[in-house]
């Protein structure tokens, strides 16, 4: 029985001991866009008319298959100026629509998991901006400022200030 419980705690321990960070989100009002990166150097606190809003939620640095741990595809669009964040590959590929790809942004659960929350996405038709939040209030099902709800892109973990 000390066995079992011992492998139990190791296994439920691993899935949480697996590197993760914070997922960073910045806005820019002249172009009314949101922009999602892991890398702080990307654009610091704030630089060409991006600022910092703050962390948005925590990822994975690495992807997991065996516990549905996968990317989440970047793809930017020149024309509008749109990123766009998806865990489906298959949507745009290696582009399309406009998007080219970036890479992957991060790595997120394709499944809820112990702890984790839904990612939400909207999308503004007016501003053509993708927008992303674990904070269902913050827009509620759409509606506030043009933003409409679009799903569950997958799930994460709420941001962790001390990261």
């Amino acid at each position: 029985m000390k066995k079992l419980i011992t492998l139990t705690l190791l296994l439920f321990s691993s899935y949480y001991c697996f590197s993760q960070q914070t997922l960073l989100r910045y806005y820019n009002g002249k172009q009314r866009k949101h922009f999602y990166t892991t890398d702080f150097n990307e654009y610091g606190n704030g630089k060409n008319g991006w600022v910092l809003e703050g962390p948005a939620c925590t990822v994975y640095t690495a992807e997991d298959r065996g516990r549905s741990i996968v990317p989440l595809f970047r793809y930017f669009n020149k024309q509008t100026g749109d990123h766009y964040y998806t865990l489906r590959y298959e949507e745009y590929g290696r582009g399309g629509n406009g998007y080219y790809l970036e890479g992957p942004a991060c790595y997120i659960n394709m499944y809820q998991a112990p702890g984790s929350v839904p990612l939400l996405k909207y999308f503004n038709p007016y501003t053509g901006d993708h927008f992303y939040t674990i904070d269902r209030h913050e827009l509620g099902r759409g509606g506030f400022d043009g933003y409409q709800f679009k799903g569950v892109e997958g799930f994460v973990y709420p941001a962790n200030p001390q990261r």
